[in-house]
């Protein structure tokens, strides 16, 4: 949930920002730069997430007893023993993987919406790049 509320919201914001520079028009380096962009901005904020969700998961039993008694205790755990950045390790590799899935999901979602514009409604105004 976090990841597509992240790279919805994100990459609407950097696709206008990046216009704004006056540099790009809508093309598919456009959409390149903006989901890249939406890719960091997905990797910071869903890490803290899934790197609480994975402790908890692999969570081990002490005399009975669960290491965490839940989603707020991993949270604060982590960050009183580790550190708040402990919250973003395995950043690079994380963004390696998240940063070509959103350049993918949004070029594609920019290509299919140019042609359904095109084929289906007729507007061949530009409103989006083709390959």
């Amino acid at each position: 949930m976090v990841v597509n509320a992240a790279q919805l919201a994100s990459y609407s914001q950097a696709k206008q920002l990046v216009m704004s520079t006056g540099y790009f028009s809508e093309n598919i380096l456009l959409h390149f730069v903006s989901s890249m962009i939406s890719g960091l901005v997905t990797t910071i904020a869903s890490m803290p997430v899934d790197i609480t969700k994975t402790r908890l998961q692999n969570m081990k039993v002490i005399n009975g007893k669960p290491e965490y008694s839940g989603i707020l205790d991993v949270f604060f755990t982590v960050v009183r023993r580790e550190g708040i950045l402990a919250l973003w390790k395995g950043f690079t590799p994380y963004y390696a993987r998240l940063g070509p899935h959103t350049v993918l999901t949004f070029i594609f979602l920019e290509q299919m919406t140019s042609s359904y514009r095109i084929l289906v409604l007729g507007d061949d105004s530009g409103g989006s790049s083709s390959l």
